[in-house]
């Protein structure tokens, strides 16, 4: 069983609670973050906390922990449990309030520790299915708890195609990212990527490094029309890592399998994921 850190406590997963006057329950307001391990050293860890930190600035969510403090507190989470990799799951809830609404400023901290969950194999071998759906995300460069958007796009694309794996936000006709992803596409030689009104992923950051050295790399606009003719698309994320998309909207993507450049990007996601995996330490 997991043992998860939930406001000063290390409790069994099942014995892991709030009350439910916690404003994240009351009205939504609360922020997370996600990351994994990669040979038990939790992959990127500064980042992910100094967006969970941005996060909480974004929604002006008191956040009393300094990445030091979080940085420890993580650490100490993962050694008490025992997973050959970890999933690590971060919240900050807003806390009790005096009238069932405004925040009274004593925060929670839950840091949830579990086995990796690892995407099926197929969808790297033969790649995955998308689906556009029109919605636009309040507050997109926070990271909080309303996914209320994410579940109703996703729904929409499973109404669509049973078999997607995810649901593509598009505001005015122009993609924007996953609703637990970000998303790249391949075109005339080039990579591409949305640039504004996203969650800017640490993945996607990692991923943006390695193609500028290897490749060439545009921030911008990419319209419905584009992605669907893409002659690649990719999603990156924590738990997808990079992903091969074959069909977007039941439109195949070039030749309808994973192309040379994705499976190129892979590799290299492969080749630097295993030397953190093998160095001193953790970043």
């Amino acid at each position: 069983m997991s043992v998860y850190y939930v406001n000063g406590d290390f409790v069994d997963a099942a014995d892991a609670a709030i009350p439910a006057s916690d404003l994240a329950l009351l009205r939504g307001y609360g922020i997370f973050d996600f990351l994994r391990t990669y040979g038990g050293k939790p992959f990127q860890l500064g980042a992910h906390l100094r967006r969970l930190i941005r996060s909480a600035e974004l929604l002006d969510l008191h956040c009393p922990w300094d990445i030091e403090e979080l940085d420890e507190i993580v650490m100490q989470a993962l050694r008490r449990n025992n997973f050959v990799e970890a999933g690590i799951r971060l919240i900050v809830t807003g806390g009790d309030s005096l009238n069932g609404f405004m925040p009274a400023g004593e925060s929670r901290l839950i840091v949830m520790v579990t086995p990796v969950n690892e995407m099926a194999a197929h969808y790297y071998e033969q790649g995955a299915d998308v689906v556009t759906v029109e919605m636009r995300r309040d507050m997109p460069e926070a990271k909080t708890i309303n996914y209320i958007p994410g579940i109703s796009a996703q729904k929409q694309a499973l109404k669509f195609n049973p078999g997607a794996v995810e649901a593509i936000y598009t505001v005015d006709g122009n993609i924007v990212e996953g609703t637990r992803s970000n998303t790249f596409i391949f075109k005339d030689g080039i990579w591409i990527t949305p640039a504004r009104d996203l969650l800017l992923g640490v993945t996607r950051a990692e991923v943006i490094k390695l193609i500028k050295d290897d490749g060439q790399l545009e921030l911008r606009e990419i319209s419905r029309a584009e992605y669907r003719s893409a002659d690649e698309v990719i999603l990156t994320s924590s738990s997808k890592e990079v992903m091969p998309v074959v069909k977007v909207d039941n439109v195949p993507i070039g030749n309808g399998a994973p192309g040379e450049n994705t499976r190129k990007l892979m590799r290299a996601w492969r080749r630097m994921t295993e030397r953190y995996a093998a160095m001193d330490g953790y970043l």
